[in-house]
């Protein structure tokens, strides 16, 4: 869980597996822009709406909860992990369909990764893959 969680960061996973995609097939700006854009888009909204929400992570309202992983120092709500990686796996299943359930189940394990680690409550998580969701279907549906 903690590769998925640090892999997950800022959405790397998703700009990495769209660049290297993007270069090994199809050369197709769209191919490229597509992802970046939505996962950009998706973290920003994200981490934006930590500051207006402000709520405290698990392991300090509980401190029986031990963190398997460096605190972070942001607000809990919504999980920009769970964002980037929705927007990351949907709009790269749309780009390359072949690949989509490993994007899929890659995107449920970044997810994942922020309640397994103790960082994130499950409402956060939902709230970051919201957003994930959303940013992505807009930018498909821009395309």
């Amino acid at each position: 869980m903690r590769v998925f969680t640090v892999a997950g960061t800022a959405g790397a996973l998703w700009g990495f597996i769209a660049a290297g995609a993007f270069l090994i097939t199809s050369l197709r700006p769209s191919h490229l822009l597509v992802p970046w854009v939505a996962i950009a888009a998706s973290w920003t909204l994200a981490e934006g709406a930590k500051y207006l929400f402000n709520r405290a992570r698990p392991f300090i309202h509980d401190t029986e909860i031990a963190p398997l992983i460096k605190t972070p120092s942001s607000s809990s709500f919504p999980s920009g992990h769970s964002a980037t990686a929705a927007a990351g796996a949907l709009t790269l299943s749309y780009v390359y369909p072949a690949f989509a359930p490993a994007f899929l189940i890659a995107g449920f394990l970044v997810a994942l990764s922020r309640i397994y680690l103790g960082v994130h409550y499950p409402v956060d998580v939902l709230a970051g893959v919201l957003i994930g969701t959303a940013t992505a279907g807009v930018v498909i549906a821009v395309v």
